[in-house]
């Protein structure tokens, strides 16, 4: 029973998060994205210091890495937005 409430509210939290942009402003969009990205970056500092105890140096530098290659190249090259994330990703992960 619990994890199907757990996954329930995963579901509906899923959903609220697909819908939002479709019923907020621009500016808020926006505000709610910046959120997401940090509380990414949060979790994954909580994971390497709150449970295994190591400290990160390079956390921030591999976020900066793939942002810059998600601006790169969706400013200068014209790569779509969406397909930008993951190249971003996967050229930290090279870096790292």
């Amino acid at each position: 029973m619990r994890i199907a409430l757990r996954i329930l509210g995963y579901g509906l939290l899923a959903a609220a998060i697909v819908l939002l942009p479709f019923t907020l402003g621009e500016f808020r969009v926006t505000q709610f994205t910046y959120v997401g990205v940090f509380a990414i970056a949060l979790m994954g500092l909580s994971i390497l210091t709150g449970i295994t105890g190591q400290i990160s140096l390079g956390h921030g530098g591999f976020m900066a890495v793939g942002a810059y290659v998600t601006a790169i190249l969706s400013v200068n090259h014209g790569v779509p937005d969406l397909l930008t994330i993951p190249l971003g990703g996967l050229v930290a992960g090279i870096v790292g």
